[in-house]
């Protein structure tokens, strides 16, 4: 079966990809611009997320016990400018000294009031509509202002403006999983958030996975300093790789579900302490997103932001790292190849054949930084040379550091 191409962002409704900004350049104020573009971009997409809100409820209701309800997330992207320009001492006053304290720091799994609503007086949607309105002019007037430099380093005032934008750039991707887990009823699709059109329904029609061989190498992980980084990705460790062997495709949810038919929650030689541990605590029995019973498999359907769509077979399977763990288990029992997920020296020596990075592509190697759809897409719908999707579709789980036989993508 040949897919259509994708369509154009402009054509799709999604808004026009932005690039993060390198650090270097030779015009500080072309460098302005692009940062104001970056963050209005950035600030406008967040707000357009909320729109898919249609009750009261799905604001103020926490979708899981481990989150703050998404009124929470509306304002914090908002108030972590304000905090950190502060901080910095960049600024001398704050917008709103209530606001930006009731929503300044997300939930601490050590402090065991921090989910206790009690403790919380949430702002009206409205309010915290004009609040952000108030940042938003508040930090284009600081970019406007600001003295920039380059290259852009950890002493710029550039520096918290490109930490604040990442930081929602964050929470436009954990904050759409919230909305995904609230009922049905208290949300609504929008034409800026389109699911993509392309899927296969019967499990016969799914093209079947394979292995291919990877040379080894030497690899090296750490962040390089083009880019804006977050203080965990610096430092630097060099991995000699052995030759080892990938699959060509994403693990779809028509071959996840061999695993599920095959009792594999049930299982318990699958899993590891933890796994079987969170296994037994959430009583699972499929992939979370799965709606149905895994005994009718005609009848599943897959729960996607805003709505329900019949089951996509030949879509990325979307899964914990526990649950992937178990299912590479289950592959390597089945199969009598030693399965694992890959290391991250693995990933990474994968990810190299795409050549070039986020801020050079003239279009999107793949269904990735919003450039295609709101929703994962057929794991061969993108070709990236021999394999597909080494970036993009879905996140990608990597395991432990040995090298060996492998299936990415859980």
């Amino acid at each position: 079966m040949t897919l259509a191409q994708p369509l154009r962002a402009e054509t799709t409704g999604l808004p026009n990809p932005t690039r993060t900004p390198y650090l270097r350049g030779e015009n500080p104020e072309q460098k302005r611009q692009e940062l104001l573009e970056y963050f209005t971009r950035t600030f406008d997409l967040y707000d357009s997320l909320f729109d898919c809100l249609a009750d009261d409820r799905a604001w103020f209701t926490k979708a899981i016990n481990l989150r703050h309800p998404l009124i929470f997330y509306y304002g914090h992207t908002a108030a972590f400018f304000i905090n950190k320009l502060l901080a910095g001492r960049l600024i001398d006053e704050r917008i709103d000294p209530p606001i930006e304290a009731m929503v300044a720091i997300g939930v601490d799994e050590m402090s065991w009031d921090d989910l206790d609503e009690r403790n919380y007086d949430w702002p009206s949607v409205g309010e915290l509509r004009r609040y952000r309105a108030r940042v938003r002019e508040r930090v284009t007037r600081f970019i406007a202002q600001m003295p920039l430099t380059l290259p852009i380093d950890w002493e710029s005032p550039a520096w918290a403006i490109l930490m604040g934008i990442e930081h929602e750039r964050i929470h436009l991707e954990t904050s759409s999983v919230l909305i995904r887990q609230l009922p049905l009823a208290w949300v609504r699709p929008q034409p800026h958030w389109p699911a993509c059109p392309h899927a296969r329904h019967d499990r016969a029609n799914v093209p079947a996975n394979s292995l291919l061989a990877v040379a080894g190498g030497e690899v090296r992980l750490g962040k390089q300093d083009d880019t804006y980084g977050w203080d965990n990705e610096y430092g630097e460790r060099r991995v000699t790789l052995a030759p080892f062997q990938a699959s060509r495709l994403l693990v779809s949810n028509a071959e996840f579900f061999e695993f599920v038919a095959a009792g594999g929650y049930a299982e318990r030689r699958f899993w590891d302490d933890e796994g079987w541990g969170w296994r037994e605590f959430a009583r699972a029995a499929m992939p979370t997103f799965w709606v149905g019973d895994p005994g009718e498999p005609d009848a599943l359907r897959l729960r996607l932001m805003t709505e329900e769509v019949p089951m996509p077979w030949d879509w990325p399977v979307e899964v914990n790292q526990l649950e992937a763990a178990a299912f590479c288990r289950w592959k390597s029992e089945a199969t009598g190849l030693p399965v694992q997920l890959p290391s991250e020296a693995e990933w990474m020596h994968l990810r190299s054949r795409i050549p070039v990075d986020q801020p050079n592509w003239p279009r999107a190697p793949g269904n990735i930084n919003l450039e295609q759809w709101a929703s994962s897409c057929p794991v061969d719908h993108f070709e990236q040379g021999a394999f597909c999707d080494l970036v993009g579709n879905v996140w990608q789980w990597t395991g432990c550091s040995r090298a060996g036989r492998l299936i990415t993508g859980c």
